[in-house]
């Protein structure tokens, strides 16, 4: 009477693979641009507040990267990721326009 019980599985891991590219990078980007309107940054990459905000998107990215294949399948991975960044990118245009 051998049971295994697979607490790790690989089922769907493409599409997991997929989500963690793709509206992980657009959530990225979101969120940098609601850092950078709440932090009045003008995008130099040569200022400090934009030097923040690219060693910001690339720790956020691979964090989501490795955060992506948590899901229990990549549906929800999609799903996740797809609504968070309706509501990222929703703040950024709110914000965008009242501090503007």
């Amino acid at each position: 009477m051998s049971r295994t019980v697979r607490k790790f599985s690989s089922k769907n891991w493409f599409f997991k693979v997929l989500a963690a590219v793709l509206p992980s990078a657009l959530l990225v980007c979101g969120l940098m641009g609601v850092v950078g309107v709440l932090c009045h940054t003008d995008g130099s990459p040569r200022s400090a507040s934009g030097q923040y905000l690219m060693w910001m998107g690339a720790l956020l990215w691979s964090a989501l990267l490795s955060v992506c294949f948590l899901f229990r399948s990549g549906l929800q991975a999609w799903g996740v990721l797809i609504v968070a960044n309706g509501v990222v990118w929703g703040l950024f245009v709110v914000l965008r326009s009242v501090l503007s």
